[in-house]
C-alpha cells in the first residue's frame, strides 16, 4: 500500500469549502481512479483551519497516475486556492497495519 499525507491551513473562512471540495472529489473522481483505496480528511481539534489529508493507494504507480491526470491537477489547484500556502505532502509505504 502507498499512502500520501498532505497538511495545509485553510484561508480564513474557507474550511467548509475545503470539506466540500473533498466530498466533490469522492463523487466525481474516486470511482474513476484506478488503484485508489481510501481517503480521510482530518481537522485539528484545536485549530479548525489546519487539515491533514491522508490517501491510500494500491501502489505508488496508482498514485502517480492520478497525480498526472489533468482533472485531478485542476482539483489540486482549486484546493491550493483555498489554503494559506501550497499543501505540503509526504509519501509513505505501509509497513504494518492492524486488520
Amino acid at each position: 500500500m502507498f499512502i500520501t499525507v498532505y497538511t495545509y491551513r485553510a484561508r480564513a473562512g474557507e474550511q467548509d469549502a475545503i470539506i466540500a471540495l473533498h466530498e466533490d472529489w469522492m463523487r466525481r473522481y474516486a470511482h474513476r481512479s484506478a488503484g485508489y483505496v481510501s481517503g480521510e480528511l482530518l481537522t485539528d481539534i484545536h485549530d479548525p483551519q489546519a487539515f491533514v489529508d491522508i490517501t491510500h493507494y494500491e501502489s505508488e504507480a496508482a498514485a502517480q497516475a492520478l497525480a498526472t491526470d489533468p482533472e485531478h491537477a485542476a482539483w489540486c489547484r482549486r484546493l491550493a486556492s483555498l489554503t494559506e500556502a501550497e499543501p505540503a505532502g509526504t509519501a509513505y509505504h505501509s509497513t504494518w497495519r492492524e486488520a
